[in-house]
């Protein structure tokens, strides 16, 4: 991670509270027990939590019975949700563009040293998968017929080229492609040396 993206992280406050404001903003009527199991804390950090939030005057507690409460964001709740929020994407953002460049990074050594027509790539179809597909189609001009997110297609293009090179982010298939004797990168440790 960008050592500056992490120091910038670490000075924020605690994650937990951005969490804890999003649920309430939606969910004036939750109890502790339900933020408990929604921001994975126990009931005793939460409540410690929501003291410190009322003290900043973040939230604001109405006893609606004596053993019921409810709360509420206050505008200030309200204005630090938002900038917390954007926060958050500035920072998402900034590292999506890191791993981007860490990516293509290795890409560029392995692209470039190979016929891209012995390429395949596979991994599971999550999002890391839509980036590589993407920084694969518009940067070196990879059919995204070589991009594989499924064992079965993998298969059936390995026997179709040559001396296959397989490029992989899922550590899961690498003993299925030595079992094949198939050539293969693991991408995410190429990233990780970049």
């Amino acid at each position: 991670m960008n050592t500056n993206i992490y120091k910038t992280m670490m000075q924020e406050s605690n994650p937990k509270e951005l969490e804890v404001l999003n649920y309430l903003n939606l969910n004036s009527d939750a109890t502790q027990r339900d933020l408990s199991e929604h921001v994975g804390m126990s009931l005793g950090a939460i409540n410690l939590l929501l003291k410190k939030l009322v003290k900043k005057g973040l939230i604001k507690i109405e006893k609606l019975q004596p053993n019921s409460v409810r709360y509420f964001l206050t505008p200030a709740g309200i204005a630090d949700k938002i900038e917390r929020t954007y926060r958050y994407i500035v920072r998402t953002y900034k590292e999506l563009e890191f791993m981007r460049n860490k990516i293509i990074s290795a890409l560029n050594v392995i692209v470039n040293d190979q016929n891209k027509s012995d390429l395949i790539f596979y991994g599971i179809k999550d999002d890391f998968y839509v980036l590589i597909s993407e920084i694969l189609v518009s940067n070196y001009r990879i059919s995204d017929k070589q991009i594989f997110s499924d064992e079965v297609s993998l298969k059936k293009a390995i026997k179709t080229i040559k001396n296959p090179l397989v490029i992989t982010w899922d550590a899961n298939v690498e003993k299925i492609l030595h079992a094949m004797n198939v050539e293969e990168i693991n991408l995410l440790r190429k990233i990780a040396m970049v």
